[in-house]
C-alpha cells in the first residue's frame, strides 16, 4: 500500500511539474510575442528617411523645402548688400526664366560663401498637409521676428534683444512651397499629352534628398548639394517661396553670444557646418 501511495505521489508530482513548465512556457512565449509586437508597433523610427519620404502619393502634391545658413560676416554687409539687390531685382521678375535666374544667383552666392557658414538647418516634407503648415510657420514666424517697418527700425542694436552688439553672423533662409501634382505643366510648348508633371520635374530634387544617407543630413557638403538641387529645380513647380536675410536692417547683425545664448538658436547651433 505504500508502494502504491508512494508511486501515486510520484506521478502527481511529476504531472504538477509539467503542468507548471507548460505554463512558464506559454508565459515566455507571450512574452517574446509582445516584446516583438511592441518593436514593430511601438517603436519611434529615428531614421529620417520615413519622415522625408512622406506618407504616400495620395497626400504629396505638395511637398515643402526650407534650408537656413547662419554665416559669419566679419563685421561687413557685403553679403546683405549683394542679397538685397538680387531680391531688388527679383521683385520685377515675370517669367519663369527670370525666376530661375534669381534662384540660381541666390544659391550660387550663399555657396560662393561656404567659407563663412557656421551653423545649417533644412527641412524637406513630403506630405501635402504638413509641407502647407510648414510653409506657412516658417514664413509667419521669420516675418513676425524681422523688424521691416519704419517704428521697428533704429539705428541701434537693439540691446535689450542681443547679449552683444558686435555683428558678426546673418542668418540666411531660403523655403519653398512646391507643386508636385500629377497634372501636366500648363505652360509648356507642345500637346498636352507630350507636357511633363510638375511631379516629373520635381522627382530629380526628391530622389537627391531621398538618397541622402542620415550621417550626411548635417554637412556643409549635403547643404551644398541641396542650394545646387534648388538651382536645378524647374521654377515652373514653385507655388511660392520666400527669402529672409535675419536681423532685418543693415545696422543689426547677431554675435556668437546672441546665438549661443538664446534658446531659441538651438536647433541651428546644433549643427555646426566646420567640421
Amino acid at each position: 500500500m505504500m508502494v502504491f501511495n508512494y508511486t501515486f505521489a510520484l506521478l502527481i508530482g511529476v504531472g504538477i511539474y509539467w503542468i507548471v513548465m507548460l505554463i512558464l512556457a506559454a508565459v515566455f512565449a507571450g512574452g517574446i510575442y509582445m516584446a516583438w509586437r511592441g518593436n514593430e508597433q511601438g517603436r519611434i523610427d529615428g531614421s529620417r528617411r520615413s519622415f522625408l519620404a512622406g506618407r504616400g502619393r495620395e497626400e504629396d502634391h505638395a511637398v515643402f523645402f526650407g534650408i537656413q545658413l547662419v554665416i559669419q560676416v566679419f563685421g561687413g554687409d557685403d553679403l546683405r548688400a549683394q542679397l538685397a539687390r538680387l531680391v531688388e531685382a527679383e521683385d520685377e521678375t515675370d517669367s519663369a526664366q527670370e525666376k530661375r535666374r534669381f534662384i540660381k544667383s541666390v544659391a550660387s552666392l550663399l555657396i560662393e560663401n561656404q567659407y563663412a557658414w557656421e551653423y545649417g538647418f533644412w527641412d524637406f516634407q513630403g506630405n501635402a498637409n504638413t509641407a502647407i503648415s510648414n510653409f506657412n510657420q516658417w514664413r509667419n514666424e521669420i516675418e513676425a521676428s524681422m523688424a521691416t517697418e519704419d517704428v521697428e527700425l533704429s539705428t541701434e542694436v537693439d540691446r535689450l534683444h542681443r547679449f552683444s552688439d558686435q555683428k558678426e553672423y546673418l542668418i540666411v533662409t531660403m523655403l519653398m512651397l512646391i507643386d508636385n501634382r500629377e497634372e501636366a505643366v500648363a505652360d509648356d510648348v507642345g500637346d498636352y499629352q507630350f507636357r511633363p508633371t510638375y511631379a516629373q520635374l520635381v522627382q530629380p530634387f526628391r530622389q537627391s534628398i531621398n538618397s541622402l544617407n542620415e550621417s550626411e543630413y548635417w554637412r556643409a557638403a549635403t547643404f551644398k548639394q541641396l542650394l545646387q538641387g534648388i538651382s536645378a529645380l524647374d521654377p515652373r513647380v514653385i507655388e511660392r517661396d520666400g527669402i529672409y536675410v535675419y536681423p532685418g536692417t543693415s545696422q543689426d547683425g547677431l554675435s556668437s553670444m546672441d546665438l549661443i545664448g538664446d534658446a531659441g538658436w538651438k536647433y541651428l547651433t546644433d549643427h555646426s557646418l566646420r567640421f
